[in-house]
Parts: C-alpha cells; sequence; structure tokens
C-alpha cells in the first residue's frame, strides 16, 4: 500500500549523465536560477527539459541545449509513476498545463504503475478510463497523484474507483467549487471508499483571502478528508514565495505547513491537536 507518496518525489531538479551527455529535468520556473549557474559552469552544453523549460524556454538557451522530452522522464522523476492521457481540457488560469502539454488526448499504451498522474483523468472518454481502471487492479497501492476533477467525478467512476486499493485525490482550487467537491466526496464514500483513503489538494493564495483558504481547510478536516495546501506561484515565477493581494509571505508560509502536518490533526474527531492561533 502507498499510504502517502509525496515523499517518493524529489525536491530538486533531476540531473543524470546519458551517452556522456548531461540531462537536466526541471519540473518548477523556481529552480531555473539555480540550472543556469549549474549550466554556465559545464565546459559542454547539457540539454535541459521539462515543464519549467517549456514554460520560460528562452531563460537557458545561451547556456544550454533545449531538448524535448526524454522517453521514461517521469519514472526518473518516480519510478512508480506513469500517465494515460496527457494535458487537460480546462484550460484554468493558473495552470500551466495546456500550454506546456498542448491539447488534451488519450495515450493508447502507458507503463503499468501505480502512481497514476494524469491531469485530468476523468476527462477522459469512458472506454479509456475503464482500460485504466482494469489495468490498475492488479496494483495494492494505486495513488491518484495529480487529484480527480470533482465537477466531472460520477457515480459511475465511483463504483469503479471502489474496485481499487489507494488514495484517492481531488482538488479544491476556489471557494466556488464546494458543492461539486462535498458532491464528489459522497459519491466516493457512498461507493465504499473509507474517507481515510481520500485527500485533498488546495489551491491558496490565488484569487481567495486567508479566511477562504481557512474555510476550506476546516471543511475538509470537519469531514474527515486531510487537506494538502497548495501555494499559488505565478507561471514564470523565478521565485517561490509569490505572495498575492491580500496576503503576506509568512502567513502563506504559516498556513500552508500548519495544515499540511498531519501530525497536528485528530481526524476522527474532525478537528486539531493544536489550535491555528497557537501555531509557530
Amino acid at each position: 500500500m502507498i499510504p502517502y507518496t509525496l515523499s517518493l518525489w524529489p525536491k530538486r531538479p533531476l540531473v543524470w549523465t546519458d551517452n556522456g551527455r548531461v540531462n537536466i529535468s526541471v519540473v518548477f520556473t523556481w529552480h531555473l536560477p539555480e540550472i543556469r549557474r549549474y549550466c554556465a559552469a559545464l565546459a559542454e552544453k547539457a540539454i535541459v527539459g521539462g515543464p519549467a523549460i517549456k514554460m520560460m524556454p528562452d531563460y537557458l538557451s545561451d547556456v544550454a541545449e533545449i531538448g524535448g522530452e526524454l522517453p521514461g522522464v517521469l519514472q526518473r522523476h518516480n519510478a512508480l509513476a506513469t500517465r494515460t492521457t496527457v494535458g487537460c481540457p480546462n484550460h484554468c488560469s493558473f495552470c500551466g498545463v495546456p500550454e506546456i502539454e498542448g491539447d488534451f488526448r488519450e495515450l493508447e499504451d502507458w507503463p503499468d504503475l501505480p502512481i497514476v498522474c494524469d491531469n485530468n483523468l476523468l476527462a477522459a472518454s469512458r472506454k479509456h478510463f475503464d482500460r485504466v481502471i482494469d489495468r490498475l487492479k492488479r496494483h495494492k497501492g494505486i495513488d491518484f497523484n495529480q487529484g480527480l476533477d470533482a465537477r466531472l467525478l460520477d457515480r459511475r467512476h465511483a463504483y469503479a474507483l471502489s474496485g481499487l486499493v489507494g488514495v484517492f485525490r481531488l482538488a479544491w482550487d476556489s471557494p466556488a467549487q464546494e458543492a461539486p467537491v462535498l458532491r464528489a466526496v459522497a459519491l466516493l464514500t457512498g461507493a465504499g471508499i473509507p474517507l481515510s483513503r481520500l485527500r485533498c489538494y488546495v489551491l491558496v493564495g490565488y484569487h481567495d483571502t486567508p479566511e477562504e483558504s481557512h474555510y476550506r481547510m476546516n471543511t475538509l478536516v470537519r469531514a474527515g478528508i486531510l487537506p494538502n495546501p497548495q501555494r499559488y506561484v505565478p507561471l514564470n515565477s523565478l521565485t517561490g514565495s509569490y505572495a498575492g493581494p491580500g496576503w503576506t509571505n509568512r502567513e502563506l508560509r504559516r498556513l500552508c505547513r500548519y495544515y499540511a502536518r498531519e501530525s497536528l490533526y485528530a481526524i476522527r474527531r474532525g478537528s486539531f491537536r493544536i489550535p491555528f492561533e497557537e501555531f509557530v
């Protein structure tokens, strides 16, 4: 069983050598300045790729060779990760997936691995979704790592998912999405998935207030679900410490640290062991 897989992902860009050439995969744009310094010190230009490079291809173009997507690079980031679709049809204003991956499309085949990194699996056809579920049944530790779109989840999805053993993640990206998120929770639990297997990403610091973010986190905790705060960073930011209107860096760091610490929860009672006001 994979209880919580975020720890399996590296926190830094990946660097490896292939056929004598240095290869680098960069996920987040705020890592680009350090990679620029690293590339500038190399005797031969490295090959760089990854989501951050696709977002800002000119940033390293004078010190590195901009490469395409290398086969198996996802498994270099996490040996248990796979994806069965590419892209997302939603075009959310805070998300770079459509720009990075292009139009949403289903893959004919994919590595048979248990951590599913589709950006929007539920946007796929029923035929594709059923194929994915059938192939996942052999695994005993599934993780829908990128989240399931609560707005698209229906009863048939929920009962199909209930035949798997794993972690099921939703996403609550704005205060306006409360109804579909809670509806998705009801569908999943109604299909027999325990609350202990549910997680929910919560986007904070993007067109919301601290009060609204606390409300979303506390609503999930009261429902018995562990939230996972995701701090908003602009798509071309070279720093990971952006704070939007109504927020401060300190406030965002404190909120994310508090709600991300599972040890603080007394989840069966839908409450916290330590109130936020007492958290340092």
